[in-house]
Formats: structure tokens, C-alpha cells, sequence
């Protein structure tokens, strides 16, 4: 009895000691510091944190940018938030879309009307943007970055650009814009254009006098240049060197023998209009982006598809009428140019307008 008392005593203070060994800290929780901003031209705005539409404490969240895509990382979200893309913190070019899942890309655009991106999601998560391909996805925090799908022209349907250039006539007639040279032009080299516009793309099939044009590795690449009045309106750009209504404020710049020897793609840069408006000379601004263009031809005749949305990414979105341009040179000179006049007392430099583009929708 006396031995089974002092275990019995002997247990009870061992008891009291673990009662009186201090417990360990609950594991700190992560004070949330907000979004992760960067400095493109690209915001997150909505309903989310402090932003209330721009109009909120913080506005707009923006961007990080890397290789063309765009991310706002460390975003807490609730599930009633709603939000776009915007660029320039402006509404001209604002992108939205519907939601599809957590880590996957769904498609966006930046055309008026439909609704918010509305991801439904409580917790804290990364904000992707690829306007090349136009996209956004939403991913669990720090997670991997969605895959995107192809940047640069895709098949539409329309017109496929491979140098076969049949698809053309099954266009309806009444949906292309078209132009044709007068053979007294000043620069009659570019003998036609034609050109189809849907919500994607801006397709352009031209010819021209193949004898008329030379070309060699490393000296001459026979540059040709698209110049589009982008939103329509003839009180804005300029460049009336070519053209009466002196309204153009982007140009695409490239080759149609990217290597000198042989017909290629058509790859060009992009510039916007720097001069005085409704002015005259080679007054540009270089514009970052690339994918802008597909082309594709055989001596005398090309095709071109132009991306409506990587255009847009560079601050310039084709409006659903426009106006439109082209020349073809050697050694930089302009030697056919469309739409174009023969030059007469009353236009002695023989500048005729752009030629307009209504989009089919």
C-alpha cells in the first residue's frame, strides 16, 4: 500500500509539472501587404482592395511586365470582385472577359459592352495579362504562369495566308474596300489592293509590277509600308506626303523579301505618328511590340494579316471604320503608292485619300 502511494504521488507531481510547461507560440500569421505593383503601362482596376474603378484610395494597380505579358501578383480577392485590364489607366483600351478556371487562360478582348472579369474566388492570387494573344488567366499565388496559346495571326476562317490566294473570292463583295492605280500616277507600282477587316484581323491582298521591282541579299529588301488612320478620324495624324486627308497615326514598317533573295513573311515594326497634325514628313515614334503581321506571296502578288489586338497593345485599337494606305519603295523611295491620282492642275502631286475600311461584324 505504502509503495502503491508514493508511484501514485510520484505520477500526480509529474502530472503538475507538464500542466505548468509553457506552450508554444502559435504559428504568426503573414500580415498581408498588398499587391505586388510594377511600372508598365498596364493596371488592374475594379472592385478589388482599394481601387473602386480608378476613383479609390490606391486607383489603379499596375502591372509588372516580362517578355509581353503582364502580372499583378499578391492580389487578395473576395468573391464579389470584379475587375479589368486597362492600359494607360484609360478606358480606350481596357480588357475583359469570362473566367474560365484557376491557373487556366481564357480568351479577352477590348471591344465595348459585356461584362467584368468576375472570378467568383476568396484568397490571394497572381493576375496575368497577354494581350499578343489575348488572354488573362488567374493563378493561385506564386504559383506557375498559364500557358498561352500562339501569339501573332491565327486561321480565322476568313483568309489563310499561305500565298494560295483563292480564299479571296469567296468574299462577300460588299464587305471588302478596294483600290486601283491610275497608270499616270507618279509612283504607279502598286497596281491594286484589297482589303477585309473582321473583329480579329485586317487582311490586305495587293499587286504589283514585279519588273518594276529589284531585290538582292543584303542591299535591297524592298521595304513596304501600311499606314492606317486608326480611329477614323480625319482630324488627327498626319503624313500628307502620300495623302490628301493627311490622317494617319500608325505605320507598319517591313519587307517583303526579308532576306533580299527570296519572297517571305511580312514581320514589320510598328511607329506612330509624331509630327504635326494633319502635317507632312517623316516625322515617327518607334512603338515596342512585334507579331504584328503575317505575309505570305509569289512575285506580283502578297497577302497580309494584320492582329487587331497586338495593334491595340501599342495604344493604337483599329476602330471598326477606318482608313488605310500603302507603298512599296526602292532604296527607301517610294516607288508605287495606293491609293493614288494622276496629277493634274488642280492636284499636281497627285495625292488622292485613304482608302476606308468598314469592319464586318
Amino acid at each position: 500500500m505504502a509503495i502503491a502511494a508514493m508511484f501514485a504521488v510520484a505520477c500526480s507531481k509529474d502530472d503538475d509539472n507538464k500542466k505548468d510547461d509553457p506552450k508554444p507560440d502559435p504559428k504568426p500569421v503573414d500580415e498581408y501587404t498588398g499587391p505586388v505593383e510594377g511600372t508598365s503601362e498596364w493596371s488592374v482596376v475594379g472592385t478589388l482592395l482599394e481601387s473602386n474603378w480608378g476613383s479609390g484610395a490606391h486607383g489603379d494597380y499596375v502591372c509588372a511586365e516580362s517578355d509581353g505579358v503582364f502580372v499583378l501578383k499578391n492580389v487578395k480577392l473576395v468573391a464579389t470582385d470584379e475587375f479589368k485590364f486597362r492600359q494607360n489607366k484609360a478606358w480606350d483600351n481596357a480588357y475583359k472577359g469570362v473566367f474560365a478556371s484557376l491557373g487556366a487562360a481564357f480568351d479577352v478582348d477590348n471591344e465595348p459592352g459585356g461584362d467584368n472579369i468576375k472570378p467568383g474566388l476568396d484568397g490571394i492570387y497572381d493576375l496575368y495579362l497577354n494581350v499578343a494573344s489575348a488572354q488573362a488567366a488567374i493563378v493561385a499565388k506564386d504559383g506557375a504562369a498559364p500557358s498561352w496559346k500562339p501569339a501573332g495571326p491565327q486561321p480565322s476562317g476568313a483568309i489563310t495566308i499561305d500565298g494560295d490566294f483563292s480564299d479571296w473570292a469567296a468574299l462577300d463583295p460588299t464587305k471588302i474596300s478596294e483600290t486601283y492605280g491610275d497608270e499616270d500616277a507618279t509612283h504607279p507600282v502598286l497596281e491594286m489592293a484589297v482589303v477585309y477587316a473582321d473583329a480579329n484581323y485586317v487582311y490586305v491582298y495587293f499587286e504589283y509590277d514585279a519588273e518594276s521591282i529589284e531585290h538582292e541579299p543584303d542591299v535591297e529588301h524592298v521595304p513596304f509600308h501600311i499606314y492606317i488612320n486608326t480611329d477614323g478620324d480625319a482630324t488627327t495624324g498626319g503624313f500628307g506626303d502620300q495623302w490628301a486627308d493627311a490622317c494617319i497615326d500608325f505605320l507598319l514598317e517591313g519587307f517583303i523579301y526579308p532576306d533580299g533573295a527570296e519572297i517571305g513573311s511580312y514581320d514589320p515594326g510598328a511607329c506612330s505618328w509624331s509630327g504635326e497634325v494633319n502635317g507632312s514628313g517623316w516625322k515617327w515614334a518607334e512603338l515596342a511590340g512585334e507579331g504584328f503581321c503575317e505575309g505570305a506571296g509569289v512575285e506580283g502578288k502578297y497577302e497580309i494579316a494584320i492582329n487587331r489586338s497586338v495593334v491595340a497593345a501599342t495604344g493604337f485599337p483599329i476602330a471598326d471604320t477606318f482608313s488605310i494606305g500603302f507603298d512599296i519603295q526602292q532604296g527607301w523611295n517610294s516607288v508605287g503608292i495606293l491609293p493614288n491620282e494622276a496629277p493634274s492642275e488642280e492636284n499636281p502631286a497627285g495625292l488622292g485619300m485613304t482608302l476606308e475600311v468598314v469592319t464586318d461584324k
